[in-house]
């Protein structure tokens, strides 16, 4: 099933990992040569190793059991539940990076999916013609000219680097769910959130490759250089520059 919608910066960097496995990037042979945007490569990999274990242990037995006892059309509906809460995180990142109509845009999808798609269980908005857009601090800071930094491999999470590890308390913050005063209800929010996204990728940790820490490694960073331009080249990007100072 396809899910669109995510939440957390968790979820976007599983995002960028299926999009990759169909065409965005890719690295199938492993290299000993060193890597200037993985200098923790070694500590990078035992974390990967780690998180290998955690899926098959333990997410991927959980996301299988609620693949199985949940509809597809109840795991559509909560699908675009949480998506219409990131709407708000969205508007917000929209904004601070100067973009002010897809901001509003945001804003709008929102309250019509709020108040006519029933709390965001029905995506009346996309129906309307108003795209669903994806922005998160991690790619406002890199709009507003921050270096990634080195590669991180982190514990659960996965791909990031310093700069998308530092943003991800931001984003994070910025979730409803955490807002919720009731203990089990908030855990319990945040839960089914990140089951149902995850359970829409399980399999990508089999993604055959003979070095599979790189080309995931790769393909997050070339996704995320895809992000932060909005899907522009870098020749793309000088033309625009040229074309300013014109």
């Amino acid at each position: 099933m396809e899910r669109k919608h995510f939440i957390l910066n968790a979820k976007s960097i599983l995002l960028i990992l299926l999009l990759v496995t169909t065409g965005c990037a890719t690295t199938n042979s492993m290299s000993g040569d060193f890597n200037p945007d993985d200098p923790y490569e070694k500590s990078n990999r035992k974390v990967f190793e780690f998180n290998n274990k955690i899926d098959k242990l333990f997410l991927r037995p959980v996301t299988d059991f609620y693949d199985k006892a949940t509809p597809e059309f109840a795991q559509t509906s909560i699908t675009n539940f949480f998506a219409n809460l990131d709407d708000i995180r969205i508007s917000i990142n929209n904004l601070l990076q100067g973009n002010v109509v897809e901001s509003m845009s945001d804003i709008t999808r929102f309250f019509i999916n709020s108040i006519f798609g029933l709390g965001g269980f029905f995506d009346v908005a996309s129906e309307m013609g108003l795209e669903k857009h994806s922005e998160d601090f991690g790619q406002t800071l890199g709009k507003w000219g921050a270096k990634p930094g080195p590669y991180l491999m982190l514990p659960f999470l996965g791909p990031s680097t310093t700069r998308d590890a530092f943003t991800f308390v931001g984003d994070t913050a910025l979730a409803p769910a955490l807002s919720l005063d009731d203990n089990a209800a908030r855990v319990g929010l945040i839960s089914l959130d990140l089951i149902n996204t995850y359970s829409a990728f399980t399999g990508i940790a089999d993604i055959e490759s003979k070095d599979q820490y790189a080309f995931l490694r790769d393909a997050y960073l070339e996704r995320r250089k895809y992000e932060i331009n909005d899907g522009l080249s870098e020749e793309d990007l000088s033309n625009d520059e040229d074309f300013e100072d014109f």
